[in-house]
């Protein structure tokens, strides 16, 4: 009977030292956080650097290329001249908030112009999306593509996705 009680005092020590020994870690929910100036000069002046994060944009994204083959076939139909449709092939890409992104380049120029590439794997090939400053959201806002080597200027009705990270950190 002392055995056991020894043995169960001990083990309880050894618990006690277990539980107040180690450093607690908070379990603050992960969200998706606006790339904005705090978190670029925060990761900066720590040890490590902003190609560590993974990047995420804050609205899906659908791009519609209209891409034109070799030399432009022609027909006529119903008296009006048009391309022939092997001339004309669209190519959709689709990335969506879930689509985890790397970061190919982050540019703070002189001039005051900051611009983040960042690299997604989509269908089986790869996208560089591109993001400047704004200074109205204080975050980055989409504005070109890089498909195939090729760049495209990106318009839209509503506003164009923005430049997120994954985060516990209570940032504003």
């Amino acid at each position: 009977m002392k055995k056991k009680a020894i043995i169960l005092i001990v083990f309880m020590c050894f618990a006690l030292i277990n539980v107040f020994g180690q450093e607690q870690v908070s379990a603050r929910p992960i969200s998706r956080v606006l790339v904005n100036n705090d978190i670029i000069n925060l990761v900066s002046n720590s040890e490590n650097n902003l190609d560590q994060l993974h990047y995420f944009i804050s609205e899906p994204l659908t791009i519609i290329i209209d891409d034109q083959n070799t030399e432009p076939e022609f027909v006529i139909s119903n008296g009006t001249l048009m391309y022939s449709d092997r001339y004309l092939t669209q190519m959709v890409i689709q990335i969506n908030t879930n689509n985890a992104g790397r970061l190919h380049l982050y540019s703070d120029n002189s001039a005051g112009s900051e611009v983040f590439e960042i690299i997604f794997n989509v269908q089986n090939r790869f996208v560089t999306l591109r993001f400047r400053k704004n200074e109205h959201s204080g975050g980055f806002v989409l504005f070109s593509a890089i498909i195939n080597g090729r760049r495209y200027n990106l318009n839209a009705d509503s506003q164009l996705p923005l430049l997120m990270i994954s985060s516990n950190l209570s940032m504003r």
